[in-house]
């Protein structure tokens, strides 16, 4: 491996980070939490850029069976077999996933982007022979790896992102690996996501099955409903 300058490749990634607004998708997800797996068909997902975020499960008869917000400010959960809300700060993502994973690192993930740049003086870039590379960030006791590949040269395409892992204190908090990318209205967005917290044993895959990038999304998306058991199902 051969160090190579990282300002460049940060750059990429940051162009490819400001080129996402929006999505919305139905998507298959699979949750396997402590051995215990969860299949759930039909799942919807709305996403803000990396400031709010939807995922809402519905049955076979399209009933909402479980719901999740973050509005930007508190995380908002709906479980199986409750009528009520549950409002929590950001860190309320945890008892789904388990600590670590940031609402907006979520949003990033699911959008196929590096959830924050680093300046390049606290960034390594080491590539090999096959272009495959290793970038990594550092910033206190953070430290952020990703996997990516380079196109050939003379390429116009932009480097693939293969995985990304994020370290807090020399512990691995999650790893996020994408696969199966496509190009959806000039964006290029992986259709299939893996992420890992192998600290909680919770490995969470998304498979996106139909998905519209950067097209309008209402308000009402990031509303749930109230403790009476009023729904909005964001679509």
């Amino acid at each position: 491996m051969t160090a190579v300058p990282a300002g460049p490749l940060l750059q990429a990634l940051e162009r490819h980070r400001q080129s996402f607004v929006s999505l919305k998708a139905v998507a298959r997800v699979e949750i396997i939490k402590q051995g215990r797996r969860r299949a759930l068909d039909t799942v919807g997902i709305v996403i803000d850029g990396q400031k709010r975020f939807r995922m809402e499960a519905y049955g076979p008869l399209g009933q909402s069976i479980m719901a999740i917000v973050w509005d930007g400010q508190n995380v908002l959960l709906r479980m199986p077999g409750e009528d009520k809300v549950t409002r929590t700060g950001p860190a309320g993502l945890g008892r789904l996933l388990g600590k670590g994973l940031e609402a907006s690192d979520l949003c990033a993930v699911l959008s196929g982007n590096i959830p924050d740049a680093a300046p390049s003086s606290s960034a390594t870039l080491l590539c090999g022979q096959e272009r495959d590379c290793t970038l990594e960030m550092r910033s206190g006791d953070m430290i952020r790896r990703v996997l990516l590949q380079y196109p050939p040269t003379g390429s116009d395409q932009e480097p693939r992102v293969l995985s990304q892992e994020l370290y807090r204190a020399g512990k691995l908090v999650y790893d996020a690996r994408f696969e199966r990318m496509q190009e959806i209205s000039h964006y290029r967005l992986p259709i299939s996501i893996v992420i890992e917290n192998p600290d909680k044993k919770v490995l969470l895959t998304v498979q996106y099955t139909d998905v519209e990038v950067n097209t309008p999304i209402s308000e009402e998306s990031f509303v749930l409903g109230n403790e009476a058991g009023e729904q909005n199902a964001g679509h």
